[in-house]
């Protein structure tokens, strides 16, 4: 009989090693994230390779979240309508994204509009202008990625002694008189304004910012601001960066970089594109650019939002995604281009993360720490009122710059 008790023996052997039948493994859920375009594409590739870097070190640390970045530059992520480009991202239909990366000047009208909930942020890990930008009425709203300032960049040894727009316009016409001294974009319902908000903010450096968005406008900051921007007419009449002629593509930094300008002024990530069009050149002397009677720089922040609709699992999800994109190592990656082949040149963007700057490489950077010391007491444009009063305040500076 002993036989017949073998196979039933054998088939409780192979049943005890296969054991009961494995789960399915789970699906990673999905998380989509639209993150800002508006920075230099370093690798070339439409940001191929920083999406691709950024999805792959998120998953590796967060294998159940599948990740989607999109960087879209037909995206306006300054689209407040009702059911336009934001109102759509940051709502409940198929074209919804869980985290969208925004300019913090429209955050009051994303709070208004019920399209954004509150955020969780340490505090000090952001500059103090960072998470001024985000909060509204005492609540953060967003997780602060970079801060853009407006710069002059110039070969002038004499450059950091400029200490108002006279001084500024004076100092870059001495490096060689005949030529432009300043080559600039200020043309545009945004530039403009926020151009002379700067002013503003140099001429009132204890004046809340958010009171130069009333008319009439501020006569002393008119008058230094008109200064800097007349001087780029070489003819009467002829203003390249009033007119447009220097609002499309890099065509301002192009002037300076072929020397047919004294200087530049822009963000701090627009040096990018002076290399790229002059790549043996020295890395330029830079400030803030004293547009008003003085100078006291003012930042324009950027900051990561989560959907409203975004709730429970899916709200710790797009909150893992915030916490990993404010890690100081991850801002490295983007500000340095460590997405692009060796050797590319940085995108020179300013991070609001203050630990960015004490570490390498930013600790060691000539231009990064030059950066951090004018950011020091610089504080943030306005939350709100910015895109309702930006083409009436257009209008009015145009007509006073004629």
């Amino acid at each position: 009989m002993q036989w017949r008790v073998l196979p039933f023996v054998l088939a409780l052997s192979l049943g005890a090693c296969s054991g009961p039948s494995d789960p399915e493994p789970e699906i990673p859920r999905p998380l989509k994230v639209v993150l800002f375009p508006y920075i230099p594409d370093s690798a070339g590739d439409g940001f191929a390779s920083l999406k691709q870097r950024l999805e792959a070190d998120f998953e590796r640390a967060h294998a159940d979240i599948d990740v989607d970045i999109v960087f879209d530059a037909n995206l306006d992520l300054y689209d407040l309508d009702e059911g336009g480009t934001l109102n759509q991202l940051l709502g409940q239909g198929a074209g919804a994204a869980q985290v969208v990366e925004v300019d913090t000047l429209i955050m009051g009208d994303l709070v208004s509009k019920g399209w954004v909930q509150p955020v969780a942020l340490e505090a000090g890990a952001a500059h103090p202008a960072a998470e001024e930008a985000v909060s509204i009425a005492g609540q953060s709203y967003g997780v602060p990625t970079y801060l853009c300032s407006y710069v002059v960049y110039s070969n002038s040894p004499h450059l950091s002694s400029a200490t108002d727009g006279d001084s500024l316009v004076q100092i870059l016409t001495d490096v060689a008189p005949g030529m432009r001294p300043l080559a600039a974009n200020y043309s545009g319902s945004w530039t403009l304004p926020s151009s002379y908000l700067d002013a503003w903010a140099d001429t009132n450096p204890t004046g809340v910012l958010s009171h130069a968005l009333s008319l009439p406008l501020d006569a002393p900051t008119l008058e230094s601001f008109e200064d800097v921007v007349k001087s780029c007419e070489l003819e009467a009449g002829v203003n390249p960066c009033l007119d447009g002629t220097y609002a499309d593509n890099a065509k301002a930094e192009e002037a300076f970089a072929a020397g047919q300008a004294n200087g530049f002024m822009g963000y701090t990530e627009r040096l990018f594109f002076v290399r790229k069009a002059n790549p043996g050149m020295a890395l330029p002397e830079v400030i803030s650019v004293p547009l008003g009677t003085g100078s006291a720089p003012a930042v324009f922040v950027d900051a990561l939002v989560l959907n409203a609709q975004c709730t429970g699992t899916c709200a710790e999800d797009a909150r893992a995604f915030t916490d990993f994109m404010k890690d100081p190592a991850v801002r490295s990656l983007i500000a340095f281009s460590e997405d692009a082949p060796r050797g590319t040149t940085p995108r020179y963007l300013l991070q609001a993360s203050r630990a960015f700057y004490e570490q390498e490489p930013a600790r060691g950077d000539p231009m990064y720490q030059k950066y951090a010391r004018f950011l020091s007491g610089a504080r943030p444009y306005p939350n709100q009122g910015f895109p309702q009063n930006r083409k009436t305040l257009q209008a009015a500076l145009v007509d006073a710059l004629k």
